[in-house]
């Protein structure tokens, strides 16, 4: 079963779901391809199902996680949700693993006011509810404190008529160490047995230090090689504070010089956000819809064994925070499409809305593509309306 909303769904998504027959609930007015074909119940309806059928439950997005609450408030399902989209609460819940990881849940009208003697900086400052990379900063330094403050506030003001008080808490934030390492993307699910089954692993790409956009995930033969091993020990171990069983997550982590494997975030209810977890079929066949409803377990190794040496990629075109959708006039699609060598499949976005004008998913065989792309500076892509004299 799945809960359908915004931003974005994509023709996969919609057509796995009339392949299968999953039962859908649709929530405002997210466009779904093909959606006369799907099988769509009314909200008491699909609760009601899911609560008599154990059925797998799925989101294709965090906007709709608060209707677990609305019709099932003394479920598992409503329960997982509050621990894992509060990261103060998933902080706490986790220093049973890491004891000793600092962080502090801080309201934003606070944040002029803190000690700042007694915070271990660098350290990484974000929502305490979020959605992608809106409102997140590493800080350096004390001198740093006051100038990266208000850039948080700014860009939570700039997003607040993007995405739902739910998916971005503007009045509490939680600062916490910087965790040093390699930075992965995880899709998973655990079984009704509670068994870990990995779908998909994308490594971060950040142009420099100070790089906390989402703009480039990739994944590759060596990166799956790496990861798989730790990662799934990390899932052994994330199982175990909450009994979890028959729950998709999106989660990222950071890996240590020394192996250690931290986590960033979990996301629950769902994968990679805006169909990027879609880059699994480019790069190794795995749809992740089919695995997951269908309770499947890729085999890696023959999965790994069967791919060439490409990097496959995706990109994420989003605008600077400070850009005002409302003055963009239009995208020049075309010649951003000409940034890339080898195009695997190109998604326009809905700009006006959100502040993401396309996704490509893309493959090359060196570093040298990845790098210009961080480099790129998306603007020139786009053009303003002129400003109307009064």
């Amino acid at each position: 079963m799945i809960i359908l909303d915004k931003p974005y769904v994509s023709a996969l998504l919609s057509s796995t779901l009339q392949r299968l027959d999953v039962p859908v609930l649709k929530l405002g007015d997210v466009k779904v391809p093909e959606e006369e074909k799907l099988t769509l119940l009314d909200g008491d309806l699909f609760f009601e199902q899911l609560e008599n059928l154990s059925a797998p439950l799925l989101f294709n997005s965090e906007n709709g996680l608060t209707m677990l609450t609305k019709y099932l408030p003394e479920s598992k399902f409503a329960e997982w949700t509050s621990l894992f989209k509060n990261k103060a609460e998933f902080r706490r819940r986790m220093t049973k693993i890491y004891p000793s990881f600092y962080f502090r849940e801080v309201s934003i009208r606070d944040l002029y006011e803190l000690s700042l003697d007694s915070i271990p900086f660098p350290i990484i400052i974000k929502p305490i509810i979020g959605y992608s990379s809106v409102g997140v900063y590493r800080i350096d330094c004390i001198g740093d404190w006051y100038s990266t403050v208000e850039k948080l506030i700014a860009d939570i003001n700039h997003s607040a008529s993007a995405y739902p008080s739910d998916v971005i808490d503007s009045q509490t934030v939680i600062i916490e160490e910087l965790i040093q390492g390699e930075e992965y993307a995880i899709d998973a699910y655990f079984t009704k047995e509670g068994k870990p089954v990995i779908l998909n692993l994308f490594q971060r790409m950040f142009a420099n230090d100070r790089d906390m956009s989402d703009r480039i995930y990739y994944t590759s033969k060596q990166v799956l090689k790496e990861t798989l091993i730790p990662i799934t020990n990390f899932l052994e171990k994330l199982r175990n504070i909450d009994s979890l069983a028959s729950f998709p997550l999106h989660f990222e982590v950071r890996i240590t010089k020394d192996g250690k494997v931290v986590p960033i975030e979990v996301n629950p209810f769902r994968f990679a956000g805006i169909g990027t977890t879609e880059l699994g079929v480019h790069a190794y066949g795995v749809n992740v819809y089919d695995y997951y409803f269908n309770q499947l377990e890729p085999n890696w190794e023959e999965k790994i064994e069967a791919m060439d040496d490409g990097i496959y990629s995706f990109l994420c075109a989003e605008f600077d925070p400070s850009i005002s959708l409302e003055s963009i006039q239009a995208v020049d699609h075309e010649r951003f499409q000409q940034q890339f060598e080898e195009i695997l499949e190109y998604r326009h976005m809905d700009y006006k809305e959100y502040p993401i004008f396309s996704v490509v998913f893309f493959k090359q065989y060196t570093w040298d593509e990845n790098k210009r792309l961080l480099a790129l500076d998306l603007s020139n892509f786009i053009s303003h309306l002129e400003p109307q004299l009064i």
